[in-house]
């Protein structure tokens, strides 16, 4: 073989080395983005986000280190590290990191990325001059060769930098480049998003809470109402709020939702407020009423209904006063409303001022007792009352005597 053909053959041998090493180099930077890309769609908070980024690309060799810099507004212009991963981790503890152009700190790969918005690349920190400040300790931990590239929140200028370490010299290329600032871009994309969504977050966190403090102020305000009632009728006082207790407790065996069941709650909290236009010496009476004065009384319900109607529950509850003396087989008042017109609130309303009713001293009777309370309701289950209802009343009683332990409170 002659001169020039050994000469070829030394060539072609070369070129193909050449592009093997190439072609090695984007593998790695391929896979490492790819892992880095999937661990950005799955994070849920910024600390995740930079972490499982930088730990996705050192899962790739010879990538030994990536770190993730903030660019500080303080007088020495820090680079401040939030999050670094690899088995050179360590070398990134207490780095001393600038985007200043007046110090050396600021000249190597991080600051000089931040500062000009153009991704830094040092082939081999071992000789350029740049990476003075920190050589001899990457050397220490084998760092080689090193890629910085900025990311952005959405204004013209870097607000940090992504760096990722090698453990080989010249270990990327243009198209490695172009893979780590693709990366660093979807990196800003992800804290503005996590950003928003952070915000968002508070803001309805907020409303929320100003909506219980309403839901709160509400409530505490319908039970002062409630208070204020019973001191006209002593003889009564707590009624109504055991109506609540009972009907909510009613709701909830059967399945009712907490939201419905506050409403529910409030409603049962003023059910009687009609009663504050009825004279004081009716509800007191120590006989029973005459049938004019009981008329006078069950003008409580519309009496009721017309102080409630004009507030703006976000529940029907001045319908639910208003009805809550209905019975299914028509024989109640004011409307004499059958079945599928009264409200299910209404039916419960009506199951649990019966019981409370009956099972409490009132002053032209003592107290039937529950008992007597539960065979009345049960009778009528079905034909005045909801039976499902009934049915599940007599399940509270049987249930650790809920009934009893309510009345009797």
């Amino acid at each position: 073989m002659g001169i020039l053909e050994k000469s070829s053959v030394s060539s072609n041998n070369s070129d193909h080395v050449d592009r093997r090493s190439e072609l090695e180099k984007l593998n790695w930077a391929l896979l490492a983005h790819n892992k880095a890309a999937t661990e950005l769609a799955r994070a849920e908070d910024k600390a995740s986000l930079l972490s499982g980024v930088c730990k996705s690309i050192v899962s790739q060799k010879p990538y030994e280190l990536a770190w993730v810099g903030l660019a500080e507004q303080d007088e020495a212009k820090t680079v401040r590290i939030v999050a670094s991963e690899g088995a050179a981790r360590e070398y990134a503890t207490g780095l001393n990191v600038s985007w200043s152009a007046d110090t050396p700190l600021g000249k190597g790969p991080a600051g000089t990325c931040i500062r000009t918005g153009i991704s830094s690349l040092f082939p081999d920190i071992t000789i350029d001059s740049g990476f003075a400040p920190w050589r001899q300790r990457a050397i220490d931990y084998g760092l080689k060769s090193v890629v910085a590239c900025p990311f952005y929140d959405g204004s013209t200028t870097p607000v940090g930098a992504m760096l990722v370490y090698a453990s080989v010299p010249n270990a990327f290329g243009e198209m490695e480049l172009h893979l780590f600032e693709s990366l660093a871009k979807e990196i800003g994309a992800g804290l503005r998003s996590l950003e928003k969504q952070e915000r968002l977050d508070k803001e309805v966190a907020a409303r929320e809470e100003a909506q219980q403090r309403l839901a709160d102020a509400l409530r505490a305000t319908i039970e002062a109402v409630s208070k204020t009632m019973e001191w006209r009728d002593p003889y009564t006082a707590g009624h109504q709020k055991h109506v609540a207790l009972i009907a909510a407790e009613i709701a909830k065996k059967l399945g009712w939702l907490p939201e419905r069941i506050e409403g529910l709650y409030l409603a049962a909290m003023v059910h009687d407020i009609g009663k504050v236009a009825v004279p004081s010496d009716l509800l007191t009476k120590p006989t029973r009423l005459t049938k004019l004065e009981m008329q006078l009384v069950q003008e409580h319900v519309e009496t009721g209904y017309q102080i409630l109607k004009d507030i703006p529950f976000p529940w029907p509850i001045a319908e639910m006063v208003y009805q809550h003396h209905e019975r299914l087989d028509g024989s109640g008042y004011p409307r004499k409303l059958t079945s599928e017109a009264i409200l299910d609130e209404a039916k419960i309303l009506a199951v649990a001022d019966t019981l409370e009713a009956m099972a409490s001293h009132r002053p032209y009777r003592p107290a039937l007792g529950l008992d007597l309370a539960l065979k009345e309701i049960r009778a009528e289950a079905g034909i005045q009352l909801d039976k499902a209802i009934v049915d599940a009343a007599f399940a509270l009683h049987d249930d650790g005597d809920v009934l009893q332990k309510i009345i009797s409170s």
